[in-house]
């Protein structure tokens, strides 16, 4: 029987590879984990990416907050957005207090978990107010703003599968987006 031998690494080579994987580990934090997670992005690559988009909380919407002036009219807007496989996604609107936002959505490709919700200007607590919380493929209705701030969706996609949703909407409001 023949004996098979391995090599054995030396420790120059070992402490090359542990060198280049902390250098890969570190621009991976940088390039696309930060961005992503953290909204933190000193490169522009994640930006460029689209990787900033992903961090979107609650908590940054509060800063991203728009007020709404008496010269806004009614307008009414349609979006498409693609919801990635186990992942979550927030849209949201500035609306005054006693405003309407009329609503209806739908899915292609599935149902959603879904938190329909608002969080009121200004307030330093976190403090948001559910409106309706669910799992669905479509939604319709009518909101009239109990306070002043940002009010929206968050979708959550559980499936192995992008869903692409279809929001129209139509009220006194601002789009805040993707917060």
């Amino acid at each position: 029987m023949e004996k098979i031998e391995h090599p054995v690494q030396s420790l120059k080579s070992l402490i090359k590879s542990t060198l280049l994987a902390i250098v890969l580990a570190v621009v991976i934090l940088v390039t696309a984990i930060l961005p992503a997670e953290y909204g933190i992005d000193p490169t522009g690559f994640g930006q460029w990416l689209g990787l900033t988009s992903l961090s979107a909380r609650p908590d940054d919407a509060k800063k991203t907050e728009l007020a709404c002036d008496s010269n806004t009219s009614i307008k009414e807007d349609s979006i498409s957005m693609v919801i990635p496989a186990y992942s979550g996604l927030e849209y949201k609107f500035y609306l005054d207090k006693d405003k309407t936002l009329d609503y209806e959505w739908q899915t292609e490709g599935g149902v959603l978990y879904f938190d329909f919700h608002g969080e009121p200007k200004g307030d330093k607590t976190g403090y948001f107010k559910s409106f309706q919380e669910d799992t669905a493929g479509q939604q319709q209705g009518s909101l009239i703003t109990p306070f002043a701030g940002s009010h929206g969706w968050y979708w959550k996609n559980d499936s192995s599968s992008p869903i692409n949703v279809i929001l129209k909407t139509k009220g006194d409001y601002q789009v805040l987006g993707h917060p």
